[in-house]
């Protein structure tokens, strides 16, 4: 589920509905239903799975992380595409989430963009957990 997912920007409910699903997978394989009244924080106990949301925010960071110490050796077109900022405004209302949106809100736990440049101390930050 979580291919492709490192630069999609997630709404809270697009986040809900794909852990929904993954429970409905994890019941699945684990020959479960819901009539059988068992917890979701024991079948991911069973499984040791985490949370989707935690598995995405993880991933999300660790691609940010790759882009920014991509752009020590040469010019990198996707550490440009991060700091470029677009000319004019964005439209009226709710505005669209966007990738470096996501990667703020993901890094207020207590990370800053310059962590980034040393692999081995960003890996341990942005971990969420052991599996």
């Amino acid at each position: 589920m979580l291919y492709g997912m490192e630069t999609v920007p997630l709404t809270k409910k697009q986040e809900a509905e794909l852990e929904v699903a993954e429970l409905k997978m994890l019941r699945f394989a684990l020959g479960v239903t819901r009539m059988d009244k068992i917890r979701n924080y024991c079948i991911r106990g069973t499984t040791h799975v985490r949370r989707f949301g935690d598995k995405a925010r993880e991933d999300r960071l660790r691609w940010f992380g790759y882009v920014r110490r991509s752009d020590e050796g040469y010019e990198y077109v996707g550490s440009k595409m991060l700091d470029m900022d677009l000319p004019g405004r964005r439209k009226r209302g709710k505005p669209k989430r966007r990738f470096m949106d996501a990667v703020k809100r993901n890094m207020e736990v207590g990370v800053t963009e310059e962590d980034a440049k040393d692999r081995a101390h960003w890996r341990r930050v942005i971990c969420c957990g052991d599996s």
